[in-house]
């Protein structure tokens, strides 16, 4: 049952009144008090994982991967937009909010276009540092003899290759393992001078978008990818918003960036000190997007079955694209992009033909943001703190200076609520590794 004691709109009116503004005179943006309850939800939600709920998607036929951001009925949507991150960042310098004719009606402080391009490149830089929103591509057309292959403009980064061999579906696919220039030299000398079936993939000592494979291809093929790729183009149009793409419940890094752009310009907007804080909430919700599990425990066809990452199919289970049947295991790469192995029939093998798997989860989902408040009572009174520190962020000097110690209730809130968590759950870390274990198997980036 979720909890009902308190909805969102009898909390705006309680914060209201902690912030001596029960009319909304001074916090008048529209729905501004609504929005700073929202993050600070959210916030709690990215620290602590409390809210869970289950969901399921049925197989496809020789596909193996399924965004779970994408599935119908998903707890696990991208919802969050140009418009609304921007307007968030707007209430807080004291800006009216984008209007809907699209022309800037602010003050010379800003203009529309530092806030545009703040945006796309907090957007690619938040894809990128935390490396948890990933898609699969294929990348068809490769002939024989063919060494560097031509990756898409977009891409920042690439987590997995597997070389398919031709023909129609399903797929014969070979994982590829990683490798550098240098071992190369090292342990195979001579694949340059001897093309055949890539065992292994550079992207190291290449030029930009490009991926060696190793050894040249002998035969045409193509090569089924993990990307991290950059986010949408945002136009911050009323009339028509860019969904980002990003996890709801960190989305706030994106505020915190913009603000931390444009207040450590120099002219009539910069302001050192709240600029350099903007900037530590970046820094922190990238942390925070990099531990952010997504699937707990998963069944095929109600039979509860293995999980992990998409790395330990490849290591324990190599041949798992390589024939169809039935499903017995999901595994992670990223926040969203679910794989299973091995690569699901049509049903035919579980006694189901002409049908496909049920795939159940059990998920940590995006917290929800209407209705009513979905934290326990202990837990309000450090959200409420949060959204009034974050709402006094637009007063500055000493008058904002003076809410951090509302900021850190909200930490030791989540910390006590972790505690509260690990001791009622012996195996947490375990439950929660799937989506991570990527970054650990395969390094992605070191700190």
């Amino acid at each position: 049952m979720p909890y009902a004691f308190l909805t969102f709109v009898a909390a705006v009116n309680i914060l209201a009144q902690r912030l001596q503004d029960p009319l909304q005179i001074y916090f008048n943006q529209p729905n501004q008090l609504l929005n700073c309850l929202i993050e600070s939800v959210r916030l709690y939600q990215a620290l602590t994982y409390s809210y869970k709920q289950p969901m399921s998607f049925t197989t496809t036929a020789n596909q193996n991967y399924y965004s779970l951001a994408s599935v119908a009925g998903s707890p696990l949507p991208y919802t969050v937009t140009d418009v609304e991150v921007i307007n968030n960042v707007l209430a807080a310098l004291l800006e009216p909010p984008l209007p809907a004719s699209g022309t800037w009606v602010g003050t010379g402080q800003f203009t529309f276009n530092q806030l545009q391009q703040s945006l796309q490149n907090r957007l690619n830089r938040f894809i990128g540092e935390s490396g948890r929103m990933t898609s699969q591509q294929y990348l068809p057309g490769i002939t024989g003899g063919t060494e560097l292959v031509t990756l898409p403009d977009a891409v920042l980064d690439v987590r997995r290759a597997a070389w398919v061999l031709p023909g129609s579906a399903p797929f014969t696919e070979y994982h590829l393992g990683r490798m550098d220039e240098w071992a190369e030299q090292a342990y195979a000398p001579s694949a340059v001078q001897n093309p055949a079936q890539p065992v292994s993939f550079s992207v190291y000592g290449t030029a930009p978008l490009q991926l060696r494979l190793i050894p040249p291809t002998v035969a045409s093929g193509q090569v089924d990818c993990i990307f991290v790729v950059a986010g949408p183009t945002v136009n911050l149009s009323v009339a028509s918003p860019v969904v980002l793409g990003i996890p709801d419940d960190v989305s706030a890094a994106l505020k915190w960036g913009v603000l931390a752009d444009v207040l450590g310009t120099d002219g009539p907007s910069r302001d050192y000190p709240r600029a350099a804080y903007a900037e530590q909430r970046y820094q922190e919700y990238v942390q925070l997007a990099r531990m952010y599990p997504s699937m707990l425990t998963a069944t095929i066809n109600g039979v509860t079955c293995g999980t992990g990452s998409v790395f330990d199919m490849d290591f324990y289970q190599p041949d798992w694209q390589q024939a169809t049947g039935v499903p017995t295991f999901v595994g992670m790469c990223g926040r969203h992009l679910a794989c299973v192995g091995q690569t699901p029939d049509d049903g035919t093998a579980g006694g189901n033909p002409g049908g496909n798997y049920t795939v159940g989860l059990n998920v940590v989902a995006n917290m929800p943001v209407s209705g009513s408040i979905q934290i326990s009572r202990d837990g309000l009174d450090p959200v409420l703190d949060y959204a009034q520190h974050i709402a006094s962020f637009q007063m500055g000097g000493v008058e904002f200076d003076g809410t951090e110690r509302l900021y850190q209730n909200m930490i030791a809130a989540g910390k006590a609520q972790n505690g509260r968590l690990e001791a009622v759950s012996f195996y947490k870390s375990r439950l929660e590794q799937p989506a991570r274990k990527s970054e650990v198997e395969v390094v992605r980036m070191y700190q």
